[in-house]
């Protein structure tokens, strides 16, 4: 059974074609299904990786299409990754003067759609400005992209996602290197 999701902050809703999100006012929705992974929360005692792997590769076998998105709870989870993400980029004033004058509400949906098209989620779902438009007038050198994906990694690895996952992620972000630096 699908439930639907405000793209915006992620907060379900159980009605079949939500006019506006109760949490943020958001319009824009999107049909999840649960995961076939289980229920996207992660225990804080650690798991026998090899146990896990082996189970959920015969659930997978069944279920060949779920992508990271749904593997690991959707837009709520990326939500809460993007926020710590930019929580910590903040807190280093080198890369936040690269966001002053930035509208972060607006930079945070466009994050959130972005890392959700990183982990599977069809391509239609962000629909920002390419990646070289929207990042040309920075001047971003490689070090601070580097620094920024050293982040995102050390964000998603708190966040319980598993170190296989953070390897597909970081290499499709690290796929935009040359449309990010100077």
């Amino acid at each position: 059974m699908a439930v639907m999701l405000c793209t915006k902050c992620g907060l379900a809703d159980d009605s079949p074609k939500p006019m506006r999100c109760a949490k943020c006012g958001g319009r824009d929705f999107y049909a999840s299904t649960p995961s076939a992974f289980g229920p996207s929360k992660k225990s804080s005692t650690p798991v026998e990786t090899t146990a896990v792997s082996t189970s959920s590769a015969d659930q997978n076998s069944s279920v060949s299409n779920v992508t990271l998105f749904d593997k690991y709870g959707g837009f709520p989870t990326i939500s809460k990754i993007v926020r710590a993400f930019h929580k910590e980029i903040m807190l280093r004033p080198h890369l936040a003067a690269y966001f002053d004058g930035i509208d972060l509400v607006v930079l945070a949906e466009h994050t959130v759609k972005y890392i959700a098209f990183v982990m599977g989620k069809p391509a239609e779902i962000y629909t920002g400005r390419d990646m070289y438009s929207a990042h040309a007038k920075f001047h971003i050198h490689g070090i601070h992209f580097d620094e920024v994906t050293d982040v995102l990694k050390d964000i998603l690895l708190h966040s319980g996602v598993e170190k296989p996952d953070i390897d597909i992620i970081m290499r499709r972000v690290e796929s935009l290197r040359e449309m990010i630096i100077v």
